[in-house]
């Protein structure tokens, strides 16, 4: 190969096959295969019914925390939400021993 002098790129056998440019020759006497010929099938994919199942209850799920959301917006407008500091601090707590006993571990 020499330096300086570009190549043209060369077209993967898929494109070939798909028509795009040339057909690809066989390798007894250059004729094309049946398996150029012919077109595969289209893949598919089928859900098991317990896939489906937990499909529709994670859309329920994330229902039920949508609207959760919307009345916290709603009572933030509206003035009415509490926050709790003795909550906030518990789990603030909870939070720095947790990190602080995987540090532990790590060393």
């Amino acid at each position: 190969m020499k330096i300086g002098k570009p190549t043209e790129p060369q077209q993967p056998d898929a494109l070939s096959r798909a028509g795009h440019g040339a057909p690809v020759a066989g390798a007894a006497g250059g004729a094309r295969s049946d398996a150029v010929e012919k077109t595969a099938p289209a893949d598919a994919v089928h859900l098991s019914p317990a896939s489906k199942s937990l499909a529709t209850e994670a859309t329920a799920e994330e229902q039920m925390r949508l609207h959760k959301v919307e009345e916290v917006k709603a009572a933030i407008r509206e003035g009415r939400f509490q926050v709790s500091a003795h909550a906030v601090a518990d789990k603030m707590i909870s939070q720095a021993a947790e990190l602080l006993e995987t540090l532990s571990r790590t060393k």
